[in-house]
């Protein structure tokens, strides 16, 4: 007599590692259209929740000053970290083509923060002699040193999430989501 075994069907696997890209993604878009609405409302409050004054300098003086007089540009980033939620949401839901338009995205992201990490010793060049010399210009200098750093973390947080969106057994467990 032959006996049979119950075995239960598959269960799809889920990667941790989608899931953590795609609630650090969730996490670091929240905060920045956070940041960023605030800077739409009337006022000034990312200025002062910054506790810094108008035309005071530094790194966090200038991004304020620059954010708080560009509407568009404030616009723009928002669209952004609202356009990044929702893809890391469609991902971590594990929508069928939410994988595809999240590798557009970071390999997009990845050409602007390599753009940007180039042209910022443009723009501290650009700076008169007076803002370069002396303490404010060691100052100046660090926060160029963090800005690279900055932007080469986030080069590297890019390229490594695009890889691992890449690989065939996440390609494969969004594939199943497409057949389901």
């Amino acid at each position: 007599m032959a006996t049979s075994t119950f075995q239960p069907p598959a269960v799809a696997t889920r990667s941790r590692a989608v899931s953590g890209i795609a609630w650090g993604f969730i996490l670091f878009a929240t905060l920045v259209a956070g940041l960023l609405g605030l800077l739409l409302l009337p006022g000034e409050p990312l200025t002062a929740m910054l506790a810094v004054e108008p035309g005071s300098g530094g790194l966090t003086g200038g991004v304020a000053w620059l954010l708080a007089r560009s509407r568009m540009l404030t616009g723009l980033l928002l669209a952004g970290a609202l356009l990044t939620l929702i893809l890391a949401i469609a991902l971590l839901r594990r929508r069928p083509w939410a994988r595809g338009a999240f590798l557009a995205l970071l390999a997009l992201g990845f050409v602007a923060v390599l753009g940007a990490a180039a042209l910022t010793p443009l723009t501290f060049s650009l700076l008169p002699e007076s803002a370069t010399s002396g303490t404010p210009g060691t100052e100046l200098t660090g926060m160029l040193g963090t800005l690279i750093v900055i932007a080469t973390l986030l080069a590297v947080l890019f390229a490594w999430a695009g890889w691992r969106l890449a690989t065939p057994a996440v390609r494969a467990e969004f594939d199943r989501g497409r057949s389901a």
